[in-house]
């Protein structure tokens, strides 16, 4: 006998669920046919042999107790190979077998990975379709908490790598060293099969490949576009030019915004080496962008938000070392280029101060305190009244008289922005005289011997809106050892207070806590407190003046 399997009216179109891919494995004729017309409406009707079904191609399994009966190992390994997403199973019972005891105990027997779902015939059209939009709506979740977890599974990764990649940078005594560094740990760990980062030319406006590793070769040059156009082959110079990563898929849909030619070259390329998404990443320091480090995954939806953000740390923690690495370089080398430069842009908070004020300030030196302290010695004009502009001036957060001098008054101030000294400090010069008068800052820096001025200029450039390179030079310069610093110091002190000093450091006098007492080393000397701590203050001045009298803002002597 014919089960009649549909009763009853459809539900209206308000409440029609979201449409899905039911597998339908039904074995009676008459109930798999009616079956099909109602899903039809909704959704997509698999019908198919249960063993030549994927986990991936169907959201949902309709079924009946003979169909289960016969094949319900084939079901079980369709729900193991979907794990760990949820495929749910709707199983459709006559009523008449709903009477001979409990059924979900006898489809659990038979069936021991279970079913998500009973409905028994016949049945609305209404009852239907709500069952099957609870069921689609638990595979959606799982689907989503399925994806949830994958991307989560990468940034953990993702994160581990760049772990990596910052415990290898440390240590680093070169830009070179630091870039492989980056680039090996980043295609060696995954999930980047191939990295590169590429630099600046200093002549023109483009970007050259200068460090690269991994297992795809010969990747499209980054080279930029002369009509300004936003294509995949100046991915890497957008990226330079404004700072900020730039992530895309390798797929013809993505690709179609190129001209024929560009594409062509992308995707054949990608295809060659199973390439799916790049991105872009600048390496930066502040306003100073030092390159940009592309990375290139084989993997499908890379590069969402959270692991955007995770690079865009990274391309920063390089753009540091490579700063402190290039600073430190400029200590060591006997050679350097000397730039001069002229700053007449109205809107830096110093030289609108100075212009107010009427006066002219030389930097004497910058505490690497947050925020830096920066003293100042006012060559002309009247100090007091410097002071008095600086109070009233909100970008100036405090500013006070530190001593009266016989070359000017000596005082201090801290900005509320980043200062002019300190813009040059991150652009990774070594200022050697800053002077500020009521027409501009001019200014004498040093950079390496191979220092790149024209990333100079534009960092500078980019901050202020008038700034000149007056002239460069190369200069010879010996770099200050630990012979020459005792030499200095033995030289200044007198023996009195070189034998003071010893006495203390030996006696623990500095140690924190102290050892010795004032008194108890004064005493051992013969002499009275009072001359011994006369004599520590002024060795202590002299020490202390060796090394900074004659500080630069980069840190050298």
């Amino acid at each position: 006998m014919t089960d009649r399997l549909l009763a009853g009216r459809a539900a209206s179109d308000a409440s029609r669920p979201e449409g899905g891919r039911i597998l339908l494995a039904v074995s009676h004729d008459e109930n798999r046919s009616l079956l099909a017309d109602a899903l039809e409406v909704d959704h997509q009707v698999v019908e198919n042999k249960p063993e030549a079904i994927d986990s991936d191609d169907v959201d949902l399994c309709v079924l009946d107790p003979p169909t289960l009966a016969k094949h319900g190992d084939v079901f079980e390994a369709l729900k193991d190979r979907a794990e760990p997403l949820h495929l749910p199973f709707l199983l459709v019972v006559p009523e008449r077998n709903l009477t001979d005891g409990d059924v979900w105990r006898q489809v659990r027997a038979q069936f021991p990975p279970g079913v998500d779902d009973l409905i028994r015939t016949p049945v609305s059209k209404a009852e239907l379709r709500g069952r099957l939009q609870s069921l689609l709506r638990a595979r959606r979740q799982s689907i989503s908490l399925g994806e949830q977890r994958e991307r989560l599974d990468r940034l953990n990764r993702v994160n581990s790598v760049i772990r990596e990649v910052n415990a290898a940078l440390v240590g680093a005594k070169s830009r070179d060293e630091a870039e492989e560094r980056v680039c090996t740990r980043l295609s060696e760990a995954g999930p980047y099969c191939y990295v590169r980062i590429c630099e600046p030319r200093a002549t023109h406006e483009t970007l050259t490949v200068s460090t690269e590793v991994g297992s795809v070769v010969d990747p499209p040059e980054p080279e930029t576009a002369t009509n300004g156009e936003r294509t995949y082959g100046t991915a890497a110079w957008r990226s330079y030019r404004d700072r900020s990563t730039v992530t895309t898929a390798l797929d013809p849909s993505e690709l179609a915004v190129l001209d024929d030619e560009s594409a062509s070259a992308w995707l054949r390329w990608a295809d060659r080496g199973g390439v799916r998404a790049f991105a872009c990443v600048p390496i930066r320091y502040r306003d100073t962008v030092y390159g940009v480090l592309e990375a290139y995954t084989a993997e499908d939806d890379a590069f969402d938000e959270e692991e955007q953000s995770v690079l865009d740390e990274l391309g920063q923690t390089i753009g540091h070392t490579i700063n402190a690495v290039e600073s430190k370089r400029l200590l060591l080398t006997k050679g350097a280029t000397e730039v001069e430069l002229r700053l007449e842009d109205g809107d830096d908070a110093l030289l609108e101060l100075v212009a107010d004020a009427g006066a002219e300030l030389a930097l004497e030196g910058v505490a690497g305190t947050d925020p830096p302290i920066e003293f100042f010695t006012v060559a002309d004009g009247d100090a007091e009244r410097l002071l008095k502009r600086a109070a009233d001036s909100p970008a100036i957060r405090r500013q006070r008289l530190v001593r009266e001098t016989a070359d000017g008054a000596l005082v201090q101030i801290v900005f509320e922005e980043e200062s002019f000294a300190e813009t040059l400090t991150d652009l990774g010069v070594t200022v050697d005289t800053l002077v500020v008068d009521g027409g501009g800052a001019s200014v004498v820096a040093l950079l390496p011997q191979d220092g790149d001025v024209g990333a100079c200029m534009r960092g500078l450039r980019s901050a202020y809106d008038d700034v000149k390179l007056r002239s460069r030079r190369q200069v010879e310069r010996r770099p200050l050892t630990d012979g020459d610093f005792v030499s200095a110091v033995d030289s200044d002190l007198t023996e009195r207070q070189r034998n003071v000093l010893q006495a203390a450091y030996l006696a623990g006098y500095f140690d924190q806590p102290r050892e010795s007492s004032g008194k108890e080393v004064a005493t051992s000397l013969d002499i009275s407190s009072a001359t011994f701590h006369q004599h520590i203050r002024t060795g202590e001045k002299k020490l202390v003046s060796k090394l900074f009298d004659k500080i630069t803002l980069g840190g050298g002597t």
